[in-house]
């Protein structure tokens, strides 16, 4: 006997997201009718995780930890540094959709901030003018 087997509605979700760069309206009521579910729970879902986004992102998605040891270490520096040097705030996309700035919770290196992931690459230790000349490679 076949076994028969439906995506979970997250490993769809994550699909979308990695065709389009983020999660179109138009994929949203496709999945909230195919689901029979209220667009309003589709997207209660979707702001849930914060992985998953309604709106497009830059090519590069600058993350900045805020938790409390990259705080102590002057975290709030570099991302008031970023957000000048970029002239967006934090959840915000440049108008060249270059860059999107996420300030998180925790990147998962305590002992070395601040610490700022750049799409998959971390840097660890980082000053604010460290951090505006790894955005100027990125140009």
């Amino acid at each position: 006997m076949e076994k028969y087997y439906e995506k979970t509605l997250l490993e769809e979700l994550h699909d979308i997201q990695d065709t389009y760069g983020y999660i179109p309206e138009e994929q949203i009521i496709r999945i909230a009718k195919k689901r029979n579910m209220p667009k309003s729970e589709l997207y209660g879902v979707i702001s849930f995780y914060s992985m998953l986004h309604v709106k497009p992102r830059g090519r590069y998605i600058i993350r900045v930890c805020d938790s409390l040891s990259c705080h102590l270490n002057n975290s709030n520096n570099l991302v008031e540094t970023i957000k000048e040097y970029l002239g967006i705030n934090s959840g915000e996309t440049t108008p060249d959709k270059k860059f999107t700035l996420e300030v998180v919770e925790c990147l998962g290196h305590c002992g070395e901030g601040p610490v700022m992931l750049v799409n998959n690459k971390i840097y660890t230790k980082l000053t604010p003018q460290q951090a505006i000349s790894i955005l100027k490679e990125c140009i």
